[in-house]
């Protein structure tokens, strides 16, 4: 016996080239009986197997062949939208006991629901599980060590709203003892951004490695991003370069939120906005600005993204930019993890048990003294 798709296929060509053939291999399955009868009968029940149910109707040769498929029949007929081929399902019903084939009919119906949930619910939990491969996959991503920086204290963490986002940080280990800090968003939700930002994060490691002119390396990575993304997809990216012995931060922020520099002055902090560079990246070939900022000791610089800074409560109200500065003004002078740890549980305090709408990452770095 072949197997049922290919008999559906082969019945359905013919159908229409052979109708005699087609009833006598339908007669040949009709009394094989089996698992491939009882798919090839489930199977032509979609408006486009008009001509399959007629075959069937008329090639059924008795009473008991009728009743057999009784079942299927009523389902049919209800169905039906071709009269002519109506008609003949009804020629084939006609004198059968349609009360038990309508029971029968019902049992087979709660059969086939029942089947059809227990494949959907194994197939919702193969999703499930190559999602948490893409979830450990992605993982593995953002940065596995931190490279030592005289005078640097830093780290960073992301939270993503599903099992994979598009959020994105790293850490870049860069000749005469340079640091390279990153820290981006891509537009969209779930898998789509999680590839984009896997896109993104490996063309500025590539880059990285062999660009040392920071407006050009940006623009090498928004072309990349560009060409292996789709037309309405994009990224917000910040990337510096923080070199140790000038305590010099070299920078080109490509549509992002600007992130801030805390400096203690007196008994208040200082607040400045990493601003300079351009539009998001991924959308067209763009040109950046560069601009560099000497950092003190003491300072204490936050990178987010607005899945932060937007931490929602049940009452639909923002935490707001506003909100995360002035918290982060209290972790001034806190060991970096420490800092990090304080700003991402007030943002979770702030929402109040609200659900994480958004990927949420941040980075935190203290020049130390």
């Amino acid at each position: 016996m072949q197997l049922p798709e290919n008999l559906y296929e082969r019945l359905r060509h013919l159908a229409v080239e052979d109708p005699r053939e087609a009833r006598k291999v339908f007669l040949q399955l009709l009394d094989s009986g089996g698992l491939a009868l009882d798919h090839f009968l489930e199977r032509i029940s979609s408006a486009a197997d008009g001509r399959l149910r007629h075959l069937v109707a008329h090639a059924l040769r008795n009473q008991q062949d009728r009743g057999r498929l009784a079942p299927h029949l009523i389902a049919w007929h209800e169905i039906e939208t071709d009269e002519f081929t109506r008609r003949a399902i009804a020629a084939a019903l006609d004198g059968l006991d349609t009360r038990s084939a309508a029971q029968t009919t019902l049992a087979l119906e709660v059969a086939r629901l029942t089947t059809a949930i227990g494949r959907e619910t194994a197939q919702r939990e193969r999703l499930n599980r190559e999602l948490e491969i893409a979830r450990e996959v992605q993982e593995h991503l953002f940065p596995q060590r931190l490279p030592a920086v005289p005078g640097l204290d830093y780290c960073g963490r992301c939270r993503p709203a599903r099992e994979v986002g598009g959020d994105y940080y790293d850490f870049l280990e860069l000749p005469e003892g340079r640091l390279g800090i990153a820290i981006g968003d891509v537009s969209g939700k779930g898998v789509g951004a999680a590839l984009m930002m896997a896109s993104l994060e490996a063309s500025l490691r590539g880059q990285a490695s062999v660009c040392e002119d920071l407006v050009e390396l940006i623009k090498r990575v928004n072309s990349l991003v560009h060409q292996a993304s789709s037309a309405n997809s994009f990224a917000t990216l910040f990337y510096a370069e923080y070199d140790p012995r000038s305590r010099q931060l070299l920078y080109v922020n490509a549509g992002h939120t600007p992130p801030v520099v805390l400096r203690k002055c007196a008994a208040a902090c200082q607040l400045f906005r990493l601003e300079t560079g351009g539009p998001v990246i991924g959308l067209l070939q763009q040109s950046y600005q560069q601009e560099s900022f000497r950092l003190e000791a003491g300072d204490l610089v936050v990178l987010f993204t607005d899945g932060v800074s937007e931490s929602m409560n049940t009452n639909d109200e923002e935490w707001g930019e506003d909100g995360l500065i002035e918290f982060a003004k209290t972790c001034h002078g806190l060991p970096a993890f420490e800092a990090m740890t304080r700003i991402l549980a007030a943002a979770e305090a702030f929402a109040a048990g609200a659900s994480q709408h958004d990927d949420m990452t941040l980075v935190v770095f203290r020049v130390l003294t």
